[in-house]
């Protein structure tokens, strides 16, 4: 099964680490993902339409549940609010939380990367957060299927 490349996977723990003030309680993530889809959504929206942003963060879940099971019972993303139905129950009393919003946000960056292109895509990312700086290893590889 393909992965999100380290760099992506990096940089999204980095920015989710950012917007939950450095907690790492599957709370302070659940929060934490829901202000970066929020934040995503402002930026993207103008680019691929508030559906197209929905469709690539409802893909990111998918890919996400593949490897956190419990992820599965996340509902869709559903407008600019990011509520993420069910997020905070599907993430209490895993040990895995934290890696978990990790990989939905990692597989949407990876998505967007794929989709738009590296400048473009992750400039938007950037937009939101520009002190948190997006250091790759190698270029992103093809975004999984």
């Amino acid at each position: 099964m393909s992965r999100v490349p380290p760099s992506l996977e990096d940089f999204a723990r980095r920015l989710l680490l950012h917007e939950a003030g450095g907690r790492e309680s599957a709370e302070d993530f659940a929060d934490a993902m829901v202000r970066a889809c929020q934040a995503l959504h402002v930026r993207l929206t103008p680019l691929l339409s508030a559906a197209g942003v929905n469709a690539l963060l409802g893909r990111a879940l998918t890919l996400a549940a593949r490897e956190f099971p419990f992820l599965a019972a996340v509902g869709a993303v559903k407008g600019p609010d990011c509520s993420l139905d069910g997020l905070r129950e599907a993430l209490a009393g895993h040990d895995a939380a934290a890696d978990a919003v990790v990989a939905i946000l990692g597989n949407f960056l990876w998505l967007l990367v794929d989709f738009i292109g590296e400048n473009l895509g992750l400039r938007k990312v950037h937009e939101a957060w520009p002190g948190v700086p997006y250091e790759p290893e190698t270029s992103p590889e093809k975004a999984p299927s």
